[in-house]
């Protein structure tokens, strides 16, 4: 964990530990064939649909972690990838679980995994066990921020990076909850891309009576108020 990554206690930020898993599950499935730069060559790329992260707790600075993930299976046209991250004595840090869509990304149009994806690649274990229901929308937010969407935000598709629109969800929580609480379990569902240029809106309302507390939020495209991704998060 780097001085880079942390934050003012001199613990890991949680998109700090998201790119861990990025990183991991890009190298994996390279390893397979299967990474963003050999989907290219066919006009193909993953596109992550849900996210479900759990944390036990946050790594500190200098401490060495390890990532471990593994496809955990196949579900319609979405294919699963789990992951699990351990500090140097194999406790558990962290806990994941991800759906992903192939696309080709000349008819921006899901393809069949059985014809990209061999079987037997699956290994039948989930770290966080989800069936990925419809997360519910606000009712009524009660704090929303508008933010660019920078250069520095976009990944090898040329859209924004999965890792950002968590951070946008995580910046309209209230300065209280930001200075006295962490993020332990984030809901992600992604139903549309940012561009460079575009504005977003981050809106989030408290789930009233629950205890860790939890919000909901939402983030939209300012331009024509398309709906870009949906979240859970608890906190405590």
């Amino acid at each position: 964990v780097h001085a880079y990554e942390v934050d003012a206690s001199g613990r890991a930020q949680l998109p700090s530990l998201l790119n861990y898993l990025q990183d991991a599950a890009g190298d994996h499935a390279g390893s397979l064939g299967l990474g963003v730069t050999d989907l290219l060559r066919n006009r193909l790329t993953w596109l992550l649909s849900r996210y479900h992260i759990k944390v036990v707790r946050y790594p500190v600075h200098g401490q060495r972690i390890e990532v471990a993930t593994w496809p955990s299976g196949k579900k319609g046209i979405f294919a699963l990838r789990d992951f699990e991250v351990s500090d140097e004595q194999g406790r558990l840090i962290l806990a994941a679980t991800t759906s992903w869509v192939l696309i080709n990304l000349e008819s921006k149009q899901p393809v069949r995994l059985n014809d990209f994806v061999p079987d037997g690649l699956t290994y039948n274990k989930r770290a966080v066990e989800d069936e990925f229901p419809t997360l519910p929308e606000l009712e009524k937010a009660e704090r929303e921020l508008t933010l660019p969407v920078l250069i520095k935000d976009l990944d090898f598709n040329r859209h924004v990076n999965n890792v950002v629109y968590i951070q946008w969800a995580l910046e309209a929580a209230p300065p209280e909850i930001l200075n006295s609480l962490l993020p332990l379990a984030i809901e992600v569902s992604y139903r549309a891309e940012a561009f460079y240029g575009d504005r977003i809106v981050s809106k989030i309302q408290e789930v009233s009576g629950t205890s860790p507390r939890t919000f909901l939020h939402q983030i939209f495209r300012s331009s024509d108020g398309i709906e870009l991704t949906r979240l859970r998060t608890v906190w405590g």
